[in-house]
């Protein structure tokens, strides 16, 4: 709707161009004319007025009948020394903003001929209405070439207003992912410690303080990392992701075994594994009910691989939130996912390019 109004705006703005009409009388430089010759000047101007006023405003469908009105004017007044031509080069740039680029050169052509053909019907000289009929064909081609030029820059404002909107999009899905990630590690750890504290304090008042400051240590460590989800810059290194990963197995007495070298694996895919790995880990403590949980590290020549096994309850990783921005993430950076069942247990496989 907004590009309309402008395309409107644009075929308005046509006041400047009255100035030519000057060119109706220009013969009588050389020629005085009579009163006949005036009044049908006068008369054809007054008619050739509102036709280009209200042209300026009219669908197209109504530009071509409107021009043909012009072209009209002109060889009705073309036996008389008149700038006849004129109205003539007005209907050109009149079809030339018809939106079907192959319509508005056709019309411009017919325009050009007739216009040639009446000064050759009336014997004019060629020096009369020549130029006439090349500024027909200059003038519309011009004003074609303007909307034209109007429309790509429309095309292209639209498509940066896209980008920026898709931008905005991956953006909010990039926060929620992270978010998800982060708080949903940080609250599974300060539950189970907070679980492990209220044993623990009466029967050992020292482990159960130690574990409260390890409770405080998570929060922090979660605002913190919030914080860097808010700004993008969440990621660390998938051997500390690794460290935190076991730290967190422990925790939820789960015990963690962890078979390759997560700092072998380059920074670019550890960046994604490490919150893949954070993600899936969270699942294992929160839904799997398993006693021990493998995870592999793997970095081939091209190609990094983290694989989470588990021995639960089968099937815990269920399509949700966190699922579905683990395949967003990895797909993002041009990896792949891969669930499957085991008896008992699940496991997760996942690869990004290195």
């Amino acid at each position: 709707m907004q590009t309309e109004i402008s395309y409107r705006r644009l075929r308005g703005n046509g006041w400047p161009w009255l100035a030519y009409l000057i060119f109706v009388p220009f013969p009588w430089l050389w020629a005085k004319p009579d009163a006949t010759t005036v009044l049908a000047a006068a008369v054809a101007i007054g008619v050739f007025l509102p036709l280009y006023l209200f042209s300026t405003r009219v669908p197209d469908r109504a530009l071509i009948p409107i021009a043909a009105a012009m072209l009209a004017l002109g060889v009705a007044v073309a036996p008389l020394p008149l700038g006849w031509t004129t109205f003539c080069i007005y209907a050109g740039v009149t079809v030339a903003r018809l939106r079907s680029r192959r319509h508005a050169g056709i019309a411009i052509g017919v325009i050009a001929v007739a216009t040639a053909g009446t000064g050759l019907a009336w014997q004019q000289p060629i020096l009369w209405f020549a130029p006439g009929v090349l500024f027909v064909v200059m003038s519309g081609v011009a004003t074609m070439s303007s909307f034209a030029f109007y429309e790509r820059t429309q095309a292209l404002l639209a498509s940066q207003e896209e980008v920026r909107r898709l931008a905005g999009t991956a953006e909010r899905e990039r926060i929620t992912r992270d978010l998800h990630d982060v708080v949903g590690r940080t609250l599974t750890l300060v539950a189970l410690k907070a679980d492990l504290a209220g044993r623990l304090v009466e029967r050992d008042p020292d482990t159960a303080k130690a574990e409260l400051e390890a409770i405080a240590t998570a929060a922090r460590s979660g605002l913190a990392e919030v914080r860097a989800a808010l700004t993008g810059q969440l990621g660390g290194s998938l051997a500390t992701e690794a460290s935190a990963s076991l730290a967190a197995l422990q925790t939820a007495g789960i015990e963690p075994v962890v078979t390759g070298d997560p700092a072998g694996v380059p920074a670019d895919a550890g960046a994604i594994l490490a919150m893949t790995l954070r993600e899936a880990v969270t699942n294992v403590i929160r839904h799997a009910g398993a006693r021990r949980c493998t995870i592999d590290f793997e970095a081939g020549p091209g190609n990094a691989r983290l694989v989470v096994e588990d021995d639960g309850v089968g099937l815990s990783f269920r399509e949700g939130n966190g699922l579905r921005g683990m395949r967003q993430r990895l797909a993002a950076a041009g990896g792949r996912l891969e669930l499957l069942s085991l008896q008992p247990g699940t496991r997760l496989e996942a690869s990004v390019p290195a």
